[in-house]
């Protein structure tokens, strides 16, 4: 039993010797301090007890009987060397060196596969993310939800859940017109064909669909005549019409085969794409199958009348005939439930989409009650470039290729003899990182050159304490194999700050995988991971390890220990680990 399991057990027991009061383990909430001089951790459960016993007059008198107690008749002994009542409720508890000691032992014994857990087993979720829309080029808005959807899938399937992944793609509607439309005008204007934009790099032909949407746009905005013509391609690519359809195959192969090259780079392969253009006509069924029931004609369209449920009312299908994104959204969930029959959908869409998917979702739960829990929307706010205003419909756009680049010309100034295969990890480890250590809720800032830093707060620098560590331990032959208590007996009495400082936060990651999945925040497992390097950096610098007499063994497998935990982590963001930079 993991100590803090130990520890709210005892805790249990001792508020109904003490208090005559009965609680469950759920209730005794468990945090680390953030002085560590107060103990590895702290319970507040003095102050979550309603109603006191008889005789007591304040929650701090409860936490003083209940450590009381705890010192007593607790069974800690083994695990804990000290029990203290604090402040006004709280009650800390310190651990025993031995039980840090027996952590690196567990490190040692699952290595890739320490901090790994099943309070997911038996669940089925799909995740859906990434999401580019076809016909332009990847910009760094969906760039965030391809890393974020990525590595929540590599968090939930670390806590035991079966995974899924999943790209839904707009491959049809008014932004495909506005692409094509504009992207032959420009090719007029270069005097280029088709077959001959066919020859060019695909890198080239992406951005010039990107282009060409912006001069869409453009037109689309500017002048009424075009925007008719636009409409009209629009109803073309829908019915399929022959004039139209072998250009839209054409251009529809380019983004997919662009985006296919982005999703190797950054790590990730879907199970299932599905598109716009699969579920249009089917969507659209189901909307009209259920007028009168679900849905209202309004105004010639089919709408959801949302303000019944205290929603906003939105069209599902156009006066036109065309299903809008909402009307198709109730084929795609039929759909990938038939294919993976999930007890959650996560949906990893920006923020702006809120009022959108609590329209969707309601309307699904009301199809069909089935869906009602299942659809969940983790709602992502927007990155922000340090220095640019950023826009698809205006073309400054910060391309997902693109930014890779830039992030190596800097990174070639750290590195110089680096090998390109090397480069290209760093590159998208500091891109993934940098998106990642911010909560998913919130607007992510990214700053280029704090991005490659390799003294602050950026995957570079985790990258680096990981290579260092595998430096020291090939330098030192060393094998994380060997028999531990004859290294331990003299060395924990002697520990150095630096030292204890790691030894005592290395046991916290299998909590933080554990609440990463939770919280669907990886951001959780980035901030310790910072906080990891950053103790193991003052232990390296404070404390020689090779060549530290009795305390090298012991150094060594603190090293070892600390590389598998950093290894650990950063394969769960997505991040590669190089052991050599």
């Amino acid at each position: 039993m993991k100590p803090a399991d130990q520890i709210r057990n005892s805790v249990v027991r001792a508020v109904k010797a003490a208090l005559v009061v009965e609680i469950s383990p759920e209730e005794v909430i468990l945090e680390h301090p953030a002085n560590e001089e107060n103990g590895d951790y702290s319970t507040n459960i003095a102050l979550r007890i309603k109603g006191l016993a008889s005789g007591i007059k304040d929650q701090g008198e409860a936490a003083g009987k209940i450590a009381i107690e705890l010192r007593k008749n607790g069974n800690l002994g083994e695990i804990v060397e000290k029990i203290e009542a604090a402040g006004q409720g709280f009650i800390n508890f310190s651990l025993k060196p031995e039980v840090f000691i027996g952590e690196i032992g567990e490190i040692r014994e699952k290595k890739e596969t320490y901090g790994t857990g099943k309070t997911l087993a038996g669940k089925k979720i799909m995740i859906e993310y990434a999401h580019p829309n076809t016909h332009k080029e990847m910009h760094i808005g969906h760039m965030r939800t391809l890393i974020t959807g990525e590595a929540l899938a590599r968090i939930l399937t670390a806590n035991g859940a079966e995974i899924f992944r999943a790209n839904y793609q707009g491959d049809i509607g008014p932004h495909v017109a506005k692409a094509i439309f504009g992207t032959e005008k420009i090719l007029a204007e270069r005097k280029l064909s088709w077959d001959q934009a066919e020859k060019l790099p695909l890198p080239q032909k992406a951005h010039l669909l990107g282009e060409g949407y912006v001069r869409g746009v453009k037109e689309s905005e500017e002048n009424s005549k075009e925007k008719k013509k636009i409409d009209l391609l629009n109803k073309k690519l829908y019915d399929h019409d022959k004039s139209v359809w072998p250009i839209y195959e054409r251009t529809r192969v380019w983004s997919l085969f662009y985006y296919d090259e982005l999703y190797a780079r950054f790590g990730t392969k879907f199970d299932r794409f599905y598109f716009e253009s699969e579920v249009a006509g089917k969507g659209k069924k189901i909307v009209e199958e259920n007028v009168g029931k679900t849905f209202e004609k309004s105004a010639g369209a089919i709408i959801f009348p949302g303000e019944k449920y205290g929603l906003h009312t939105r069209v599902f299908v156009t006066a036109d005939g065309n299903p809008t994104y909402e009307g198709k959204e109730m084929a795609l969930a039929q759909e990938q439930f038939a294919d993976f029959h999930f007890d959650k959908n996560i949906h990893v869409v920006a923020n702006e989409q809120k009022g959108y998917f609590q329209v969707v979702i309601k309307a699904l739960e009301l199809l069909n009650p089935e869906f009602t829990g299942r659809e969940y929307h983790l709602s992502m706010g927007m990155v922000q470039l340090v220095g640019k205003k950023i826009s698809s419909r205006t073309g400054v756009l910060i391309t997902v290729d693109g930014l890779i680049e830039d992030v190596k010309t800097l990174l070639r100034q750290n590195f110089e003899n680096v090998s390109d295969t090397v480069l290209e990890k760093v590159a998208v480890g500091a891109i993934k990182y940098s998106v990642l250590r911010t909560g998913p809720a919130l607007n992510a800032l990214f700053d280029l050159q704090k991005s490659v830093s390799l003294e602050g707060d950026s995957g570079p620098y985790l990258q680096y304490t990981y290579a260092r560590a595998e430096s020291v331990l090939r330098k030192a032959d060393f094998q994380f194999s060997i028999n531990f208590q004859s290294i331990f007996n003299d060395s924990i009495l002697n520990l150095k700050t630096e030292e204890r400082a790691v030894l005592r936060f290395l046991p916290r990651y299998p909590e933080v995988v554990e609440m990463a999945a939770k919280t669907y925040g990886p951001n959780v497992i980035a901030t310790y991971l910072y906080e990891l390097a950053r103790r193991f950096n003052n232990f390296y610098n404070a404390a020689p390890i090779i060549g530290s007499g009795q305390a090298e063994q012991f150094r060594l497998t603190l090293t070892a220990a600390t590389a598998q935990v950093i290894k650990n982590g950063l394969e769960l963001l997505g991040v590669e680990a190089p052991e050599r930079m």
